[in-house]
């Protein structure tokens, strides 16, 4: 792996990291909802190209705790 590509996996993790953070504060909102979206997305494409959750940092991560708060934050 070359430093472009480690720059383009630290701001993947990074962003990801905060749009769990964003995602779990706002359960059950329309911020929630969104990062629901996105982070299932990634998902998704992590998945398509072979990766796991563990590789974009999500592992052990439910997008759909999103969904409702009494998840998010059990």
């Amino acid at each position: 792996m070359n430093d472009k590509d480690r720059a383009y996996k630290i701001v993947l993790l990074a962003v990801l990291g905060l749009l769990r953070e964003q995602g779990e504060n706002r359960a059950g909102e329309l911020d929630g909802l969104n990062a629901y979206q996105a982070l299932s997305e990634a998902l998704t494409q992590a998945r398509a190209y072979g990766l796991s959750a563990d590789d974009i940092g999500l592992g052990g991560f439910n997008p759909d705790t999103l969904l409702n708060p009494a998840e998010a934050h059990a």
